[in-house]
């Protein structure tokens, strides 16, 4: 299993679990970007032995022909959206979504946290939706007012259609907005970092997605069985280290989750995109459905408390993969929401 090596010279970072997408628009002027999404079917290879066939996804897609979803592919959690403001004017942030869900299916496209521009926030099977923000300069040119909205944060971005199924289904994905100061999380030289690493926490139950129908799928039976981070349970996992590593969590799933660091603390700067007053450490942390943290943790000196490094790993034991009944965890070394942070 590869993990992180850091060394006093470079930071090696190995982030393969996470499907980071980006896309401006190539005639934007300054301080205006646009994201085009496709919001489409596909699957996924969850672990487990024997092999499981492939579980149904309906995700988000960047299409390499814009405008055109057939070039698109769905992946779980959605690409990575990365936005950058200017130090010197506000930003725009157009998002072009296309729905290209089986019929009957509207998405509503949503950021918690995010206030967009007023206009519709639904889209029909086969339409597209243009949803805009503004974030301001940064750092700001004048005070913010409190609670400002749109500034420097990880924000979950997502579908709220079929009364949540869709998320269900894997239509969501992190949406990072940077100050225009490199290597902070947000304005403040207290959020200062090394390396970052998204960490985007949900749960699949298979007998769901690959229902005829998700849309008239029962929920009351709705029963999770793999614990994904990044879409991806342990041993798939890796993470990312160096002398201070952000972690951004976005919880994308139905249960509260708590994630717990051993060996190290992380200090908690932000919580859903906005800065403690009063940041504070912890080695557990609960991040409420929906919700995002941004954590900062320190690697110390010396050497990690097993071989693996330093474990991250979902306190509720959530670290299974599949079907338990009866059976020993699959793999034998177990699995699920777990990975680990190696100096």
């Amino acid at each position: 299993m590869r993990a992180i090596a850091v060394t006093k010279s470079r930071v090696l970072l190995v982030l393969a679990i996470i499907a980071a997408g980006l896309m401006w628009g190539g005639s934007a002027a300054a301080a205006t970007k646009t994201i085009e999404l496709c919001a489409k079917p596909g699957t996924i290879q969850l672990p487990g032995v024997p092999t499981p066939p492939p579980t149904t996804i309906w995700g988000f897609g960047i299409p390499t022909t814009p405008g055109d979803c057939s070039t698109a592919t769905a992946s779980l959690p959605g690409p990575q959206l990365d936005v950058t403001l200017s130090a010197t004017e506000a930003t725009t942030v157009t998002f072009h979504v296309i729905n290209a869900l089986p019929a009957g299916h509207s998405i509503t496209f949503e950021i918690p946290g995010i206030t967009f521009d007023a206009g519709a926030a639904d889209v029909a099977s086969g339409a597209t939706l243009d949803r805009s923000f503004t974030a301001p300069a940064s750092p700001p040119l004048s005070p913010p007012a409190p609670g400002a909205p749109n500034g420097p944060g990880t924000y979950l971005y997502g579908s709220g259609g079929d009364g949540g199924r869709q998320q269900a289904m894997g239509l969501y994905g992190a949406l990072i907005v940077r100050p225009s100061t490199p290597g902070q999380a947000y304005e403040s030289g207290t959020t200062a970092y090394n390396v970052e690493a998204p960490l985007v926490l949900s749960a699949i139950d298979p007998a769901f997605n690959n229902a005829a129908d998700p849309g008239t799928y029962n929920m009351y039976s709705y029963r999770a069985t793999y614990w994904l981070i990044n879409g991806k349970a342990y041993p798939d996992t890796t993470a990312a280290a160096g002398q201070k590593v952000l972690l951004r969590y976005l919880n994308a799933g139905y249960d509260n989750t708590t994630m717990m660091l051993l060996g190290m603390h992380e200090h908690v700067v932000a919580k859903d995109a906005w800065p403690l007053s009063n940041a504070y450490d912890a080695n557990a942390e609960t991040i409420p459905a929906g919700a995002t943290e941004d954590a900062i943790a320190t690697v110390p000196a010396g050497g990690a408390p097993s071989s693996n490094g330093f474990p991250l790993f979902n306190r509720q034991l959530h670290l299974t993969n599949g079907d338990q009944t009866g059976q020993s965890p699959s793999p034998s070394a177990g699995g699920g929401m777990l990975t680990f942070i190696h100096p």
